[in-house]
């Protein structure tokens, strides 16, 4: 894999997430067990569901943002290692933690 392939990873990792988000953010989906963020807050009540659910969408499309900008700075950078480059394919799924951590503490809060 290339400096191409990693940023590939990562622009279209946080084109995915920030497009699972935007329905979470607007509110349209409605409390279920498939999508959005499950956990036993967010169950207690509709409005529970939508607040948690607006309050995670948005932590993802802000942490979104400088992932695909990564992506975007890896381009031009010299070529990495294949360990580098390993390490900064994986990125994506580390760059999850801070948001869904921010959104459990805020679920508590409520």
């Amino acid at each position: 894999m290339s400096n191409i392939g990693v940023s590939l990873t990562h622009m279209s990792a946080s084109l995915i997430f920030i497009g699972i988000s935007f329905p979470l953010l607007l509110g349209k989906i409605r409390m279920n067990t498939y999508y959005g963020i499950r956990i036993s807050k967010s169950f207690e009540s509709d409005e529970a569901w939508y607040k948690i659910n607006r309050y995670g969408a948005l932590q993802m499309i802000v942490w979104s943002v400088p992932l695909f900008l990564i992506g975007i700075i890896v381009l031009f950078l010299p070529p990495f290692t294949e360990t580098t480059e390993v390490i900064l394919v994986f990125l994506p799924c580390m760059w999850l933690v801070p948001p869904v951590v921010r959104t459990f503490f805020y679920a508590k809060e409520l």
